[in-house]
C-alpha cells in the first residue's frame, strides 16, 4: 500500500500543482513485497491559508514519514511521523510535531499502559529532520519529554495521514484537486478498507457482545490489557 502511494503521487497529473510533494516521491524509494524495514520521509510545501493568515497564502513546510518493521509476515512496530513548520520554508520554525504509532502488545512494555493505536505529541527527531536543519531548540516548546498522554487513534497508513492533512490544510484549489481526484480517492478508499474497517469491526464486536458487559473498552479493546 506504501509503495502504490508512492506511486500514484510520482505519476498522478494533479500533483503536478503540488510539485513539491510530486518530486519527493520520485525520489522516496518503497519497494513492492521487500521484507526489508520501510523507512521513507516525504519533505514538501503545501499552500496553507489558515484563519491566523488572515488573507496571506504560507507555502509552509511539512515533513511526513513512515518507518515499518515487520517479522514474519507480522508488523512489529510502525510509526508515520508528521511535522510542520510555522512559517514560510525553509524557516526550521515547529509549530506541530506527532506521530502515529502501532505498538502491539507482544513487542512493548506491558509495564507501561498505551493504546496499541495511539496519537503522541512531539517525540525526538529523526535524522530526516536534523538533515533540514531542525535542532532540539526547534523542539524545545513542544516539550519531546513529555511521552505521556497517548491519545487513542485509528490506525493509519502514508495515503490516510496525507489525505487527512490534504482535508485539514485543502482551502487552497491544488489540494483540493488532488484530494479529489478520482484515482486518489480510490486509492483512499482501498486504504480504509484495508486498515478501518478491520479495526471499526474490532471495536464493534467488542462492544456488542454481551460476554463483555464488565468490561472496559478503553482498557480492553484500545489498550489490550490483560
Amino acid at each position: 500500500m506504501e509503495a502504490k502511494t508512492i506511486q500514484v503521487i510520482r505519476t498522478l497529473g494533479v500533483f503536478g500543482k503540488l510539485s513539491t510533494l510530486q518530486e519527493a516521491a520520485k525520489i522516496a524509494q518503497v519497494a513492492r513485497g521487500s521484507t526489508a524495514p520501510v523507512n521513507v520521509h516525504l519533505s514538501f510545501t503545501l499552500p496553507t491559508r489558515l484563519r491566523e493568515d488572515g488573507n496571506n497564502r504560507i507555502d509552509r513546510p511539512f515533513h511526513v514519514g513512515c518507518f515499518a518493521k515487520s517479522n514474519n509476515d507480522r508488523i512489529v512496530q510502525l510509526s508515520y511521523s508528521v511535522l510542520i513548520g510555522k512559517d514560510a520554508s525553509p524557516s526550521t520554525t515547529v509549530a506541530r510535531k506527532f506521530h502515529f504509532d502501532f505498538e502491539p502488545v507482544t513487542t512493548r512494555n506491558t509495564a507501561e499502559s498505551k493504546p496499541t493505536f495511539h496519537l503522541q505529541m512531539c517525540g525526538e527527531l529523526s535524522q530526516h529532520h536534523m538533515d533540514y536543519g531542525y535542532t532540539e531548540e526547534s523542539i524545545a516548546h513542544l516539550l519531546p519529554e513529555w511521552s505521556t498522554p497517548r491519545i487513542p487513534s485509528s490506525p493509519m497508513s502514508l495515503a490516510l495521514v496525507l489525505n487527512w492533512l490534504f482535508i485539514e490544510f485543502g482551502h487552497e484549489a491544488a489540494v483540493r484537486t488532488a484530494r479529489l481526484d478520482p484515482t486518489w480517492r480510490k486509492l483512499v478508499r482501498e486504504a480504509e478498507r484495508d486498515m478501518l474497517k478491520p479495526y471499526f469491526d474490532s471495536c464493534a464486536s467488542f462492544l456488542g457482545q454481551t460476554a463483555n458487559n464488565d468490561e472496559s473498552f478503553f482498557a480492553k479493546e484500545l489498550y489490550q490489557e490483560s
